[in-house]
């Protein structure tokens, strides 16, 4: 054992050893001291090693009284030489920089030139070069100059993470958390930011300096970045994508600016700042741009920088901000859902057939703000002329539709939403156009005026009706007269039995070949309990009833018309 520990070893005996002495001392003190008042003694000090001390005995008691114990001397100093824990009086957070760095790297590097190049464009700048040298030992350097008027204002937002941002309640510049250049940071091993208020310089070994270097106007960020060559290469590929507003350079040559296709105006949720100064969602009228589709996929962009990728025909340029992640890489599917439904609002005439099978269309017929003409437009175009929507509840309409060229869309082609909005927009189901629910002719005949040849058919119907169903009863017979029915005849049923009614409004009762093509017809929806033409079952009705009919007629020709029984005697 050395002997420091000796030492410190000894330090602490000796306090705990004082300190039993110490009580000891004060137990003797008191016995004293009662002892001494006992004998009618007035001694309130006694003496300890030749030197006075108090005597605790009263106080001690008083403790005893009051619930408290007495903190010794030598107790107090103990706490007082306590040593600080290493997290006392610490930030509350601590950013790892490393470890943002790998979180960031996962989505790519090219957002590092994204901020750079945002934070020139909202500071009014009229030009920015980038420069990205290719990696040499896994290293390139990032130079971003802009020429804003004002430089870097307060050169503390360079290092300060979320600090309040003057871009936040101006919806036409693209900050809003200030956390942009941080980011940029990140990823550097060492950097520079010169501005016209001085230079910042941030250190490999993690810390940062000021001095006066100054710029005569705007701002330069040099940075060492480490980078791969395929990270490099999609940097390059990645800037091209920038929409710039103002004359942009990157490594010599300047980013192209693009032709306008489409510009118009609509209402879409921003982000403003409530009166605590917290973002909130609000909607506002805003410009939208769209843009032809380059070799990539079509992109979602904020006033020119891009954002995502998404399915569309066009790329589109929102000119306000959007309302982003705090990555600024992804919006919601509502707000997508929005855009997409303002610009089917606004180019329904040119989204062709093809287009209108696209999954952004699908999105688009989601939105509640989609115009019922609009809906329309797509919908036809994506279905077919005439289509209608599958009717569960008159599985025969349907068929009744496929059988006279219509197209019937499956329910499972379309979202429940999107279902909702076509109906809200006009779009009919299958029954309401080839309804095989039919309802009875109104006008109906009284028996007492019924012309002969009715009356023949009625006699005809009650007669034959029986033999040709023998289980089922046939309630009555009803005749009609309704020009606004589309039907010839019907049955309407029970479990028990049926009624038969004929229409003479489209039905000629002389015409006995018509007469017979109707009788068969109406037994077998009857004998199938289903007013589906194409149902299978109602296709062998029909050749079942006729063939019972003919072996009527040969058994019972007296029960047919004079033609009828004059063709079996020949």
């Amino acid at each position: 054992m050395n002997s420091k520990v000796k030492k410190d070893m000894t330090r602490k005996s000796s306090k705990n050893t004082l300190f039993t002495q110490g009580s000891d001392e004060r137990k003797e003190g008191s016995i004293t001291q009662r002892r001494t008042a006992a004998a009618g003694g007035n001694s309130g000090r006694i003496q300890d090693g030749g030197k006075d001390r108090e005597d605790k005995s009263m106080k001690k008691d008083a403790n005893k009284q009051s619930g408290s114990s007495p903190t010794s001397p030598t107790e107090t100093s103990k706490r007082a030489k306590k040593p600080a824990h290493p997290e006392d009086n610490q930030p509350w957070f601590v950013v790892d920089k490393e470890g943002l760095r790998k979180t960031l790297s996962r989505k790519g590097k090219a957002f590092a030139i994204y901020e750079l190049l945002q934070n020139g464009y909202d500071e009014a700048s009229t030009k920015l070069e980038v420069t990205l040298t290719e990696p040499k030992n896994g290293k390139s350097t990032l130079v971003c100059i802009d020429d804003a008027p004002g430089g870097y204002v307060d050169l503390s937002n360079a290092h300060t993470m979320f600090g309040e941002s003057k871009k936040k309640a101006d919806v036409h510049k693209r900050g809003r958390f200030n956390v942009g250049e941080k980011y940029v940071l990140a990823l550097c091993d060492a950097a520079t930011v010169t501005s016209k208020t001085g230079r910042i310089i941030f250190k490999k070994d993690g810390t940062r300096s000021h001095d006066n270097v100054k710029t005569k106007t705007g701002t330069e960020f040099r940075g060492e970045l480490p980078l791969t060559q395929e990270e490099y290469n999609d940097m390059v590929r990645k800037v091209k994508l920038v929409i710039p507003p103002v004359t942009t350079i990157f490594n010599g040559v300047e980013i192209p600016k693009r032709k306008i296709l489409h510009e118009f105006s609509v209402s879409l949720p921003t982000e403003v700042p409530d009166k605590n100064d917290i973002l909130r969602s609000r909607k506002q009228s805003t410009k939208v741009r769209l843009y032809e589709v380059p070799k990539d996929k079509a992109n979602l962009y904020e006033m020119g920088m891009p954002v995502v990728s998404i399915d569309c025909k066009w790329s589109v340029d929102i000119q306000q901000k959007v309302p982003l992640n705090i990555e600024r890489d992804n919006v919601t599917p509502s707000y997508l859902k929005a855009v997409f439904g303002a610009i089917v609002n606004e180019k329904g005439d040119d989204i062709s057939d093809e287009d209108a099978a696209a999954a952004w269309i699908t999105t688009a017929m989601e939105s509640d703000k989609l115009k019922p003409e609009a809906l329309h437009k797509v919908f036809t175009k994506r279905f077919g002329e005439g289509a209608v929507l599958y009717d569960r509840d008159d599985i025969g309409s349907n068929k009744e539709a496929v059988a006279v060229g219509r197209t019937v869309v499956p329910r499972g082609a379309l979202t429940p939403v999107m279902r909702k909005n076509l109906m809200k927009a006009g779009v009919k189901k299958a029954g309401e156009e080839f309804s095989t629910d039919i309802e009875a002719p109104n006008g109906v005949i009284p028996d007492n005026q019924l012309t002969k040849p009715q009356l023949r058919y009625k006699q005809f119907i009650e007669e034959l009706a029986p033999l040709v169903l023998e289980k089922s009863k046939l309630k009555k017979v009803v005749f009609a007269n309704d020009p606004d029915s589309d039907v010839l005849g019907c049955t309407n049923w029970s479990p028990r039995d049926y009624i038969f009614t004929v229409n003479v409004a489209h039905h000629d009762v002389g015409n006995w070949e018509r007469n017979y093509d109707l009788f068969i017809h109406e037994l077998a929806h009857f004998y199938v309990r289903r007013n589906d033409h194409l149902f299978e079952d109602f296709y062998h009705a029909t050749t079942r009833i006729g063939a019972r009919l003919a072996q009527v007629a040969l058994k019972h020709p007296e029960l047919f018309p004079t033609s009828v029984k004059r063709a079996i005697a020949a």
